[in-house]
């Protein structure tokens, strides 16, 4: 009985690894899948991409309008062409790298989220974040700095 019990618990363990382990490897793949995409395709050219619906709509440059570009330049080791496009782009990058290898590694060791996960989600941080960009958004559309605009 003793064996049947432990086989079945190392089971349940194993299934909940699996499972906890399932949803930052699938959304890495995405991650991997969409950044080939945007290597090899030039979003110049507007192959199959979305243009800014605030820029079409507004005329007006929002805190993301040249993202997609500044990374095209950056996965092709381009980085001052990049930092043209999108001030933000290393930022937002090493945010979405360090947010899913925490991710990851937190499904890997089977932990809870931690201090800098409950630190990101406290809202002083937040708020931070959305101020700087309503700031740059507002301060790439000012007359004579158009270097902040791609």
């Amino acid at each position: 009985m003793a064996a049947t019990g432990s086989s079945r618990q190392h089971g349940d363990r194993s299934s909940r690894y699996r499972a906890a382990i399932a949803a930052p490897v699938a959304c890495g793949a995405c991650l991997v899948a969409g950044a080939a995409y945007v290597a090899t395709t030039d979003p110049g050219d507007s192959n199959g991409f979305i243009p800014c619906p605030y820029y079409t709509l507004t005329g007006l440059w929002c805190p993301g309008c040249g993202l997609t570009r500044a990374a095209h330049h950056v996965l092709r080791g381009d980085l001052v062409q990049a930092l043209r496009y999108n001030a933000f782009i290393v930022v937002v990058m090493v945010t979405i790298a360090a947010a899913w290898a925490m991710w990851l590694w937190r499904a890997v060791m089977m932990r809870p989220p931690g201090r800098l996960t409950a630190f990101i989600a406290q809202p002083k941080v937040a708020g931070t974040a959305i101020a700087a960009m309503v700031m740059f958004a507002v301060i790439r559309n000012l007359p004579g700095l158009d270097m902040l605009r791609g």
